[in-house]
């Protein structure tokens, strides 16, 4: 692969590293780098944490994914009563708790980890007023943790430096997917005027680079690959995208068809650069594959860590596409959660996995 900005020189020679031993999110060689020019791997519905549900996309918690090496963190909200918790678009199918109660170990595992930094990347398709989003920053003690730019957008090139987040104490930047008024909570940030993303809710292994959600111009962004392969599964008579968790160990490799590398190959050659931030399902499928990628495309070598070494989803059931049971694609799923799909919770499940993104 050539190197994250797509240089035909040898990476080693390009990267050097900050002085003494410390290191930014594990490499000496990312503190004097960009925040927008080291590439990250991120959870898809990172809250989603559910054994044998439809809705589910992660395996681990939270803690137990940023001690494995993720460091994008993808939710999606929704008002439940009064508060704002986070639920694949209907809080009736999988309701991960308050956003606040999410925050809380990001919290204590950032002030564990003072030399890391992490995105939050807020799913806003109900149009939550940023107020709201915010409040459980506040109420989660994160709010003086999150980066606040001195204006936006931010260009590819203008991001501080892993060094200068860490040394400013703001390791966390968090994005809104729509809504965000940085009039009001500067450090709430409009995504699709920093980045753009390609399409999501892939059937095809072909997974294209092309723009597909973007602000204005995509040229001078970050961009955001949706590495996640669904399958199409009939339910009530309709058919609906569920995760391919029979095909994770080939979508969750560092190369190969289909695999990760290969969309960031195609996405250099399309647009020139890597990808800040590639998003994907059951990042654990593939024993390190995932960090494995993200060290590639950072020029970096890769460090091979225990893959979820925490809680699972459930301790009453094999982790989906574990390397001791095989996901084996939608069926599986719904043979683990044992669902009843008839009546109105079936009607139910139709429309959310409608909207599976």
């Amino acid at each position: 692969m050539l190197d994250h900005l797509g240089s035909s020189a040898p990476r080693a020679e390009l990267l050097s590293g900050a002085g003494g031993h410390n290191t930014c999110n594990g490499y000496e060689e990312f503190c004097s780098r960009s925040y927008s020019n080291v590439s990250v791997v991120g959870a898809h519905n990172s809250y989603g944490v559910r054994a044998g549900s439809l809705s589910a996309n992660q395996n681990y918690t939270v803690a137990t994914q940023l001690d494995d090496g993720i460091r994008l963190l993808q939710v999606q909200g929704h008002m439940n009563g009064n508060e704002l918790h986070l639920c694949h678009t209907l809080c009736l199918l999988l309701d991960a708790g308050t956003f606040t109660s999410y925050l809380e170990p990001v919290k204590s595992w950032l002030d564990d980890n003072p030399n890391e930094v992490v995105t939050i990347l807020m799913v806003n398709s109900d149009g939550i007023a940023p107020s709201v989003w915010a409040q459980s920053f506040v109420d989660a003690g994160l709010e003086n943790m999150v980066y606040t730019p001195a204006s936006t957008p931010v260009a590819y090139d203008a991001w501080p430096t892993y060094q200068e987040l860490i040394n400013s104490g703001k390791r966390v930047v968090a994005f809104l997917s729509a809504g965000a008024d940085t009039s009001s909570v500067p450090y709430l940030l409009d995504e699709f005027t920093n980045i753009w993303e390609t399409p999501f809710d892939q059937t095809d292994v072909s997974f294209p680079c092309t723009v597909d959600r973007v602000t204005g111009s995509a040229e001078g962004k970050m961009y955001l690959v949706n590495h996640f392969l669904n399958v199409n599964t009939t339910i009530l008579g309709q058919t609906y995208p569920v995760p391919a968790t029979n095909d994770l160990l080939e979508t969750n490799a560092a190369s190969g068809t289909g695999s990760l590398g290969a969309q960031a190959d195609t996405c250099l050659s399309e647009h020139g650069y890597y990808p800040t931030f590639t998003l994907v399902d059951y990042y654990d499928v593939g024993n390190g594959s995932v960090f494995e990628y993200a060290a590639q495309l950072n020029g970096v070598t890769y460090k091979p860590v225990e893959i979820g070494n925490g809680t699972t989803a459930s301790d009453n059931s094999s982790p989906v596409g574990s390397s001791s049971t095989p996901g084996s694609g939608a069926a599986s799923l719904c043979s683990r959660a044992g669902l009843a799909l008839s009546g109105a919770a079936g009607l139910l499940a139709s429309s959310i996995l409608a909207l599976a993104a």
